[in-house]
């Protein structure tokens, strides 16, 4: 059998298929290896979001390719979905749905025909180490906002089962998960029928808390126009569920957001998280914004700056516009300068890193609980988030911390701490990290 190594590109959606392919190919009696090691065959699951994306999913193909001559790259994901596709280095490529038979191809050596691209429903039994996977519930979106191709590569929703959501997130939490991200590419439209009855995300995530052992339900990105009064319930009483909502802005201005073609105002976002924050203690609104979409004047930008330091958000992904062919924005007049895009960019990203370090220093004096993740055996120092999404480095722990030794540098023994929720207190803020020290029990 091969040595297989992976490169996932994109979103949470992707890795979660990432870990299907793994998976796949692991029954087949292959061995993955680390990416930078001499592999076989190489699989780069791509992502076409932005013209970067473009550019780096190429550039991880060629450079694949160049790691050993002799190997096989498949290439899949969302580029490969796009008109125009051509890479010389590429051996085989498959399409959205036929990554999950990414056994197959290795075994018969040839390229895939795209055909259809229903949603095939693959449950991960996989026992990983992570203390945080992805559990992938919807595929596709119909949304069509003029500057996104993602509807076009993923096709209209379908939604997974929610059996199977079940039974799959129990899998999960077996193999060692305490974290479910609950992911896909438009959640909100989540719905399915079980026992006759509507089910939709709010009595999925209540059903998921039922599971011994699941400590946390994370809700990965979910559009302004989903989160409702019952949403935001679950999240405030439903004590697994992280407090922790990522909702993409993209502009804070009308007349972009309607050329986007964005189903909601300035006002109503901020309308909506003014609800959030007043009925959920400590939440933390992320958010995406894209900056340099067509048409976005100075006053436009403006408009984006004001609205993001009103809504205080904790944390803000910065897009750059790029044009997608096939996209309605692509066709449209008057283009933003690459050289003021990059100017607002850092004008926007200076606001980022205020309004973050804002949101860490004001819990500074309070106890927050951090699921550890994982730990550095060299410094031994372990790394965890809270539920609000804050990253936290812990530098020590003391020897009576939950009746369990202290960890020492170069010592791997302490693993013991992952995987639990442990209070901490704040100690130092450098750039986006903070480092705490664990509260004594």
């Amino acid at each position: 059998m091969s040595k297989i190594a992976f490169y996932t590109l994109g979103c949470k959606s992707n890795q979660y298929e990432t870990d299907i392919m793994k998976k796949k190919c692991l029954t087949s009696g292959h061995e993955i290896v680390p990416f930078e090691e001499k592999a076989d065959h190489y699989i780069i699951n791509t992502c076409t979001v932005t013209g970067n994306a473009d550019k780096k999913s190429r550039n991880i193909i060629r450079a694949a390719k160049k790691r050993n001559k002799k190997s096989i790259v498949i290439v899949t994901g969302c580029y490969v979905e796009t008109t125009n596709f051509g890479i010389k280095e590429a051996d085989i490529i498959l399409n959205n749905i036929n990554k999950f038979n990414v056994a197959k191809y290795i075994r018969d050596q040839r390229p895939e025909t795209r055909d259809q691209k229903t949603f095939r429903s693959p449950v991960s039994d996989i026992k990983s180490p992570r203390i945080r996977a992805n559990l992938m519930i919807e595929n596709g979106c119909e949304n069509h906002c003029t500057y996104c191709i993602v509807p076009f590569v993923r096709g209209k929703i379908k939604c997974k089962p929610f059996d199977q959501v079940i039974a799959e997130a129990k899998s999960m939490v077996n193999g060692g998960v305490k974290e479910i991200i609950l992911t896909g590419i438009n959640i909100g439209e989540y719905k399915t029928n079980l026992s006759s009855r509507a089910s939709h995300l709010t009595s999925l995530i209540s059903e998921l808390s039922k599971i011994d052992g699941l400590l946390r339900i994370r809700i990965s990105s979910i559009e302004p126009q989903y989160v409702n009064d019952a949403l935001i319930n679950v999240i405030k009483n439903n004590p697994k569920v992280c407090k922790h909502l990522h909702i993409p802005l993209q502009s804070g201005d009308d007349k972009t957001l309607k050329a986007m073609n964005r189903k909601y105002s300035s006002k109503e976002f901020l309308s909506m998280v003014k609800k959030i924050k007043s009925r959920i203690k400590d939440v933390a609104i992320t958010t995406d914004i894209i900056i340099g979409f067509p048409g976005e004047d100075e006053k436009a930008f403006r408009n984006t700056l004001k609205l993001a330091a009103m809504v205080q958000f904790s944390r803000i992904h910065i897009f750059s516009y790029s044009d997608r062919p096939g996209t309605a924005a692509s066709k449209l007049p008057n283009k933003v300068p690459p050289k003021v895009i990059a100017a607002r960019r850092k004008e926007l990203d200076l606001l980022r890193a205020d309004l973050m370090a804002k949101f860490h220093r004001s819990f500074r004096k309070r106890a927050m609980d951090v699921l550890i993740e994982q730990k550095d055996i060299k410094t031994g120092m372990y790394e965890g988030l809270t539920s609000n999404y804050i990253r936290v480095f812990l530098k020590n722990f003391p020897s009576n911390i939950m009746n369990k030794p202290s960890p020492k540098a170069g010592d791997d023994t302490g693993d013991e701490y992952i995987g639990l929720i442990i209070p901490v207190q704040f100690k130092e803020f450098q750039g986006g990290n903070v480092f705490a020290l664990p509260v004594l029990l």
